[in-house]
């Protein structure tokens, strides 16, 4: 009886902390693609959610650093960012999460980071410096 009270217990909170986040991911994932790194993501529930702030960090960095703002446009749509700026870190794996802003700026929640393998060849270095040059 007790087992079964705690259970769902646990169940309870884990759904009301689900409703109180406002996010439900359906996907959150990162690849490699040339000397890119894309990250996409989708949500099939996304309510008080103003924007998303996508972060990254290496193992140089001791916190995660901003990279880019998409402002929220409802469930069940996918976002996508390309990293391109990446060969500049020339780190082998790269971590990226996400923090959810409502509507007044304040923060809603935060995903656990996702980490990709990402080992740049002498091919990609010198493409990305090549970009650097323009960008």
């Amino acid at each position: 009886m007790i087992r079964v009270a705690s259970s769902i217990l646990f169940l309870l909170v884990f759904v009301v902390g689900v409703v109180l986040a406002g996010v439900v991911f359906s996907r959150f994932d990162a690849r490699t693609e040339g000397s890119d790194i894309v990250v996409s993501w989708e949500a099939s529930v996304e309510t008080d959610v103003g924007e998303y702030v996508l972060e990254r960090r290496t193992i140089f960095d001791s916190q995660f650093l901003e990279m880019a703002r998409l402002k929220a446009h409802g469930p069940n749509i996918p976002y996508t960012y390309r990293d391109e700026r990446v060969f500049k870190v020339q780190a082998e794996q790269v971590s990226y999460r996400l923090r959810m802003i409502d509507g007044q700026g304040s923060l809603v929640a935060v995903t656990d980071p996702i980490t990709v393998d990402y080992t740049p060849t002498a091919v990609r270095r010198t493409w990305g410096s090549i970009k650097a040059m323009f960008l």
